[in-house]
């Protein structure tokens, strides 16, 4: 039994082409992040200039006149402020150009990957379930990584930096801040699993629905001709109150998640907010350390309020991973051959031929049939005695059960499939005309 991979390992998989733009991308956004979270700092140092003035941290290094530490927290604050925004332009224009890529690749792989299936397997499939994987699925791919990568690594950025802030300058208020984190993070993964299963609800619907909208828009003739329009529009409105049943379901969800994290921000922050000012009163950490605490605090702990919008981008991405990639691992069952034809005489030959389409009879069984090249030959029968299934399996649509069909002698299953399709024209009594010109089709 083959091991089933998580569907973010199946997506970073498919994006290997592009593993350079991905790393540097990630670096862009960290790097960003590291900047975004410096002004905290510089406040609390400028507040520790303008209260403890010779003695402030800057002094340390040598720069003791107190207009000069001004000076240098301003240009500190220019080069940062120019960093960040450097950065975010180029994580932007990165990760979206990316997520344009990816977009257009993967819809493509899909698309080409269901002209090299058989026809058998069309007729278990909706064309509509096929709109949405390559439409809906691919776009909610798209999505993700033009924001939720982003807010994904920053997140982890945060409270990397942060902590790292925190601990350095006052170690007993930092473990204030850091005890909910565990307990947020938990609640993401819990969140995570159950907002799954009813995103990966919500793609299926969605599905439905597309499949029996399609299919009513391409047989509203029929539906017209047999005055079945208030049967169909209530069909319609079934799916469509199940789309909208599988939403709610995960709109409670991910309503609820927000509201909890902040109750545990709520609790940390307050934490700091008192321990550090005991201490501060103290003389325990200086006014200007209470000030980075209580500030970076704050950039702490409410970007981790965005983690529910983060994992419902991320869920649904990886539901739509999924169906795209499940579509993309789908085995090709008409296996084409080397052989090709160079010039075709005609003779067409069936031997000893068996067929049946998935749970039903036999259509054809032991069929002998030789057609010598050149002559004109017309099949006549009663519906479903296999004509067209003939035809089918002469153009290589389907793969006979047993014996076989020849060309000029060769076996088609021999023959490359351009070069034995293009040796056949059909002409189905079906007849599609595609939008466009009399030339286009």
């Amino acid at each position: 039994m083959s091991e089933v991979r998580h569907p973010l390992s199946r997506l970073l998989s498919q994006l290997g082409d592009h593993r350079s733009t991905v790393i540097l991308a990630s670096i862009c956004s960290v790097l960003n992040k590291v900047w975004d979270l410096a002004p905290p700092v510089l406040i609390g140092m400028a507040i520790d200039v303008v209260s403890s003035r010779e003695n402030s941290f800057l002094a340390e290094f040598g720069y003791t006149d107190v207009h000069q530490q001004l000076y240098i927290l301003t240009a500190f604050t220019v080069v940062i402020w120019v960093l960040e925004s450097v950065f975010q332009y180029f994580y932007a224009v990165l990760w979206r150009n990316l997520a344009q890529t990816a977009q257009h690749e993967l819809r493509m792989s899909a698309y080409s990957h269901i002209q090299d299936l058989e026809m058998q397997w069309f007729s278990q499939q909706s064309t509509g379930s096929l709109m949405a994987i390559m439409n809906d699925d691919v776009n909610q791919l798209e999505r993700f990584l033009d924001q939720g990568a982003t807010d994904l690594l920053q997140v982890a950025t945060t409270i990397v930096v942060v902590g790292g802030i925190m601990f350095s300058v006052a170690p007993e208020v930092a473990l204030w801040a850091i005890v909910p984190i565990p307990v947020i993070v938990a609640g993401s993964f819990i969140y995570q699993r159950r907002i799954g299963v009813r995103y990966a609800k919500v793609r299926t619907q969605v599905a439905d629905l597309n499949a029996l909208l399609n299919n009513n828009l391409h047989g509203i003739t029929t539906i017209k001709s047999f005055t079945a329009e208030g049967r169909e529009a209530k069909r319609v409105s079934d799916a469509s109150e199940s789309y909208r049943e599988a939403n709610r379901e995960a709109i409670r969800l991910s309503a609820s998640f927000v509201p909890i994290i902040r109750m545990a921000i709520l609790f940390a922050f307050s934490a700091n907010m008192l321990v550090g000012g005991w201490m501060a009163l103290e003389g325990t950490i200086s006014l200007g350390a209470y000030s980075v605490i209580v500030f970076i605090t704050q950039r702490l702990l409410w970007p981790l309020t965005r983690l529910g919008e983060t994992f419902d981008l991320y869920q649904r991405a990886m539901a739509s991973t999924t169906r795209v990639l499940d579509l993309l691992d789908t085995e090709v069952g008409i296996i084409e051959g080397e052989l090709e034809i160079d010039e075709v005489r005609g003779e067409i030959s069936f031997e000893e031929l068996e067929f049946s389409y998935p749970e039903r009879e036999k259509v054809l069984d032991g069929l002998n049939l030789l057609i010598p090249a050149g002559q004109t030959v017309g099949l006549v029968g009663s519906t479903g005695s296999g004509k067209t299934t003939m035809v089918r399996l002469l153009m290589r649509f389907h793969d006979p059960d047993s014996g076989g069909v020849f060309l000029d002698g060769n076996r088609l299953s021999d023959l490359k499939l351009d070069s034995l399709r293009g040796s056949i024209s059909l002409v189905s009594q079906n007849t599609t005309l595609f939008p466009g010109s009399v030339l286009d089709n």
